[in-house]
């Protein structure tokens, strides 16, 4: 019976040493698939701006003095083709915006390089994209290689999937028609 005593006294004494700690791995919840939609929604916003002109209030034929003013970006930089801005998102995704110049250094041309940190937010942010675009637009033309949208009398719009090694992200081009405004 002693012995079942010093059994009984060793494990009770083992199991309240303050000395032996055990750690508990608290895992964080996966990310609700409305947490994501309201970061690509929120990056979308921040990406496009206002919803006036094409882009961040920014149209085809603007003067550049008029960009350089509305512009809250950084500028990273100028050149004579165009002048560059970036901004990046609380998940550093990264954006870039190129406004190109014409001749009379007016807006000829909007390039968007849009890199993103995972597949799953690349394709949200390209459905939305999809999505805003055939709101404002209409259906993507057909027979393109990668879609794109007419933008009545004014140019086209298109959207290209950029996935690599290293990157992955959206390239979105607004080019103008050869057309006068």
């Amino acid at each position: 019976m002693k012995i079942y005593y010093l059994i009984l006294s060793l494990f009770i004494i083992e199991c309240s040493n303050p000395k032996k700690t055990e750690s508990v791995e608290v895992l964080s919840p996966p990310l609700s698939k409305n947490v994501t939609t309201s970061n690509v929604n929120k990056l979308l916003r921040a990406i496009m701006g206002t919803g006036e002109g094409l882009l961040r209030g920014i149209q085809f034929g603007d003067a550049i003095s008029d960009v350089k003013k509305k512009e809250k970006a950084e500028l990273f930089e100028e050149e004579e083709s165009h002048i560059g801005y970036s901004f990046d998102t609380d998940n550093l995704e990264t954006v870039d915006i190129l406004y190109e110049k014409d001749k009379q250094n007016r807006v000829s041309g909007i390039e968007l390089d849009i890199y993103m940190n995972t597949d799953a937010t690349n394709d949200s942010l390209k459905n939305e994209l999809t999505k805003q675009f055939t709101s404002l637009y209409g259906q993507p033309l057909a027979n393109t290689e990668i879609p794109t949208w007419e933008i009545k009398s004014k140019g086209k719009v298109s959207m290209k999937v950029v996935k690599n090694k290293l990157d992955r992200g959206l390239e979105v081009k607004f080019t103008q028609s050869s057309k006068p405004i």
